[in-house]
């Protein structure tokens, strides 16, 4: 009775992981402030990761001068064949004026969101996906002129609201 229990457990575990669904996804990302390239792996159908990294711009001024680089962890609460839900945490970090050394700073940017992902599996796979979320980000650093004169304090926040939407050529494992 162990060994044929044993067994279906082993026969269980196999057919578990061969069919998860492993597949790397690349493409761009286009948030309220910023655009992204990002590169999603997913482990298989529950679990994936995203590494991003690209230009932003602030709330006060919308010029892209700002880098922005970071991971987000995906955890899928609902999976079909062609669409998936997923909620994750994001920590980013972003450099804040970036192309004008006398003003510039950074600053670590955590968050928390949801998602949504459909994906075609034609002969071309590709995804498109819209995010929504909470961000949170606050600095005062200290800002001078050029000649080193007139010291004053500023203070960034970053946008809080995240808002991407996301377009991802996939290829599977």
């Amino acid at each position: 009775m162990k060994r044929l229990l044993l067994f279906f457990l082993m026969i269980l575990s196999f057919f578990l992981e061969s069919s998860a669904q492993k597949m790397n996804g690349y493409g761009p990302e286009f948030s309220v402030l910023g655009l992204n390239l990002d590169a999603r792996f997913w482990i298989n159908k529950k679990t994936g990761l995203e590494v991003f990294g690209g230009m932003a711009s602030s709330l006060e001024s919308f010029n892209p001068n700002d880098v922005v680089a970071g991971i987000k962890y995906l955890h899928v609460v609902q999976y079909r064949r062609t669409d998936r839900t997923y909620f994750g945490i994001v920590g980013k970090w972003k450099w804040v004026d970036v192309f004008e050394p006398y003003k510039t700073t950074n600053l670590p940017v955590p968050g928390i969101f949801m998602g949504k992902e459909w994906f075609s599996k034609r002969i071309h796979r590709k995804g498109f996906a819209i995010e929504f979320g909470y961000q949170y980000g606050v600095k005062t650093y200290q800002v001078t002129n050029p000649d080193g004169t007139y010291p004053k304090n500023t203070t960034f926040t970053e946008f809080p609201m995240i808002l991407n939407l996301r377009y991802s050529f996939y290829q599977i494992r």
